[in-house]
C-alpha cells in the first residue's frame, strides 16, 4: 500500500498553554503528523512546517534568518533530508540563527557519518523512528 503525502501548510502551535514547544519539519507530512500527534498525546505543543518545500523553496529562515515558529519553539524536530542542498541550509540556518534551541535531527544510521559535519550540535535519533527513540530525544533535548 502507498501512503499519501498529505499537503500539509506551516501552522499554528496546537495546545500552546505553557506545553514544551516542538517545531516538527519533516518532508513527508504524514510522517510529520503522526509525530505531531504523538507528541500532542504526550503533552507537548506542536507546529509543523515542511521546510522550503512548503514555501514553493523561500523558506524566510534561509533568506532572511527568520522564522517566527522556530524563534517560538523550545526544540526542532528535523526530517528534513539532509541529501538536498537546501535542507541541509535550513538545519544550518537553524543552527546559526537560533543556536539556544535544540535540533533533533532523523537521519537513517547509515547516513550519520556522510553529515558528520552538518550534524554537530544537533541530537540525532537514527531510522526507523520509535515511539521511545522520539520521545527520549524530546527529554534530552529538553534537558
Amino acid at each position: 500500500m502507498r501512503r499519501r503525502n498529505i499537503e500539509l501548510e506551516p501552522t499554528d502551535w496546537q495546545a500552546s498553554d505553557g506545553r514544551p514547544r516542538v517545531l516538527i519539519e519533516h518532508h513527508d507530512s504524514s510522517i510529520g503528523v503522526a509525530v505531531g500527534n504523538l507528541l500532542t498525546a504526550e503533552g507537548y505543543a506542536v507546529s509543523h512546517c515542511r521546510g522550503p518545500e512548503a514555501r514553493a523553496g523561500k523558506c524566510p529562515l534561509v533568506q532572511e534568518g527568520e522564522c517566527e515558529r522556530a524563534e517560538e519553539a523550545d526544540v526542532v524536530f528535523f526530517g528534513l533530508e539532509l541529501s538536498d542542498v537546501g535542507d541541509r541550509e535550513v538545519l544550518r540556518s537553524l543552527r546559526e540563527h537560533f543556536a539556544g534551541t535544540p535540533v533533533i535531527v532523523e537521519l537513517p544510521v547509515s547516513r550519520i557519518p556522510v553529515y558528520e559535519e552538518e550534524l554537530e550540535g544537533c541530537f540525532v535519533v537514527p531510522q526507523p523512528l520509535t515511539r521511545d527513540t522520539l520521545l527520549q530525544a524530546v527529554d534530552r533535548a529538553l534537558r
